[in-house]
């Protein structure tokens, strides 16, 4: 079993500034906030989470220029936080602003 795939769509809670990996890769850290209602053992049920994510490379830089509150779809996989740490990040591919909060 190797499938590892999420795809996501909220609001950016909170951002961190964009920083750099030892590689000099940029590094951008949020928490995406995503509300919707999802069907669960034939019942409707209300879904509020708040996920930590991770944009490294291009997207990274593409996601500095954005804040607090605005729209997005993103995409990817999860990682441990650490090799010391069982919280899961959500490592992002792809992500796109859906609107400006």
């Amino acid at each position: 079993m190797n499938c590892n795939q999420v795809v996501l769509t909220g609001r950016i809670a909170e951002m961190d500034a964009l920083r750099y990996t030892p590689a000099g890769l940029p590094l951008m850290a949020f928490r995406i906030g995503h509300v919707s209602e999802q069907i669960e053992a034939g019942f409707k049920r209300k879904v509020e989470c708040e996920i930590p994510a991770i944009a490294m490379g291009d997207p990274a830089q593409v996601v500095a220029g954005w804040k607090a509150g605005d729209s997005i779809k993103a995409a990817g996989f999860l990682a441990r936080k650490s090799q010391h740490s069982q919280q899961l990040v959500l490592h992002l591919n792809r992500i796109e602003l859906i609107e400006r909060g």
